[in-house]
This record gives structure tokens, C-alpha cells and sequence, in this order.
């Protein structure tokens, strides 16, 4: 028993030694491999606010919908456009009679 004493009095700081390395390069993995808590919330918050902005984006059928609705305003503009053609030509006749009738 006493050479384990005195095998441990002489080869402490050789144990301490290796010991500090074998933490250090412990700490040294652990750090480079996970991600500290300040970093973690930071993505925390930004996945919190991409998931928002996904759920404030419409959906599929809300996009179909919409198309829907594009077609229906075109196809009344076009009717709205033959109206005014028509207008136009009425206006067009009206004034031009009225020029003839200026002239005689």
C-alpha cells in the first residue's frame, strides 16, 4: 500500500496533467459539435418568425381562388371595353351629324 502512495505522489502532476488536456479537448469537441444558448435562441427566433411568415402566405386553394376571380374581372373588362366601343362609335356618329348639319 504504501508504493501506491508514494507511485501517486510522484506521478500527480503528470495525471493532473493529462487529465487538464483530456478536459480541455472534451470542452474543445463539445463546443464545436453544439451550438451555445445565446446562438440557439437567436435560430429560435428566426424559425419562430419563418413560420409565421409561412403561416401569413396563402394557401393553395386561396391561390386558385384568386385565378378565379382574375378571370372573372378580365372577362368583365373585355365587356366593359365592347360597351365603350359602342359608345364611342355612337359619339363618333352623333358628332359627326352634328358637323353636317353645322355645314348646311
Amino acid at each position: 500500500m504504501g508504493d501506491v502512495g508514494e507511485l501517486i505522489r510522484n506521478y500527480w502532476p503528470l495525471v493532473a496533467g493529462v487529465g487538464s488536456l483530456a478536459g480541455i479537448g472534451t470542452f474543445a469537441w463539445l463546443s464545436n459539435r453544439f451550438v451555445t444558448k445565446a446562438e440557439h435562441r437567436k435560430l429560435e427566433e428566426r424559425m419562430a418568425a419563418a413560420e409565421k411568415a409561412i403561416a401569413s402566405v396563402p394557401s393553395s386553394d386561396d391561390w386558385h381562388e384568386m385565378d378565379k376571380r382574375l378571370v372573372q374581372v378580365a372577362t368583365q373588362n373585355e365587356s366593359i371595353m365592347v360597351s365603350l366601343k359602342g359608345i364611342e362609335n355612337r359619339l363618333a356618329m352623333l358628332y359627326e351629324n352634328e358637323l353636317r348639319q353645322e355645314q348646311k
